[in-house]
């Protein structure tokens, strides 16, 4: 399918899926990865790389050059609907080991990546696709937490930053901005102090009410999606 897209293209197109835990995420009948955090609770950083230089591989044999993955949150807070399994584990300098570890196998075969959920979903108990979530502590939590396995993919050299619909009071005061749509997340820290200079992208727009006021009681939500 990809080979006839190409084809019918006037131009080269850029073809980007999510393959958190391989072709398997997407794609039937393919061998399928275990979460994340299966790799995290190994401690090897060496079967991270190798996952991401296979899913890389299998990627661009069907046509595929970007991926959206691998989850750079950290999992600190067991109540989360939404990342739990799906991150590398609750430990951040971890977290940053194993992530751009896969960004180094994916890299190394090919592949573009993403490194999501920016500045961090693991502290919610909403899952974003269906509402607001709100990330609470202050600055020095985030940094020491939170950011820390975004700060070691962009020194891995990752392509790009997914950035989540999230409310991140100790990053942007307006109660009713989320960071996908605030200067003060995405310019102020994911630019000018994590440095990053690549492409800033975001979940899919209908996922939260971005564009509707966030009520104080704005959360309880359930089911489980991806990206």
């Amino acid at each position: 399918m990809a080979n006839q897209l190409q084809r019918d293209s006037e131009l080269p197109l850029l073809i980007a899926a999510d393959f958190e835990r391989g072709l398997a995420s997407r794609v039937n009948s393919v061998p399928e990865f275990p979460d994340a955090m299966a790799f995290g609770a190994t401690g090897n950083i060496a079967y991270a790389e190798k996952f991401g230089a296979i899913t890389a591989e299998e990627a661009r044999a069907i046509g595929i050059h970007w991926d959206f993955s691998p989850v750079a949150d950290v999992n600190s807070n067991p109540g989360n609907p939404i990342i739990n399994t799906r991150s590398f584990g609750e430990d951040p300098v971890s977290v940053g080991e194993q992530v751009a570890a896969f960004i180094k196998g994916a890299r190394a075969h090919g592949m573009l990546t993403t490194a999501k959920h920016f500045p961090g979903h693991g502290d919610t108990d909403t899952d974003s696709h269906l509402g607001v979530s709100r990330v609470g502590g202050d600055l020095a939590r985030l940094r020491a937490v939170e950011l820390k396995p975004f700060a070691k993919a962009i020194g891995a050299g990752v392509d790009s930053v997914m950035v989540a619909h999230l409310a991140v009071p100790a990053l942007d005061s307006d109660p009713n901005k989320v960071a996908t749509v605030s200067s003060s997340v995405i310019t102020g820290v994911l630019r000018e102090q994590l440095g990053f200079k690549n492409l800033v992208v975001t979940g899919r727009a209908g996922d939260a009410r971005i564009d509707q006021p966030i009520s104080a009681g704005e959360g309880k939500s359930h089911g489980q999606s991806f990206c």
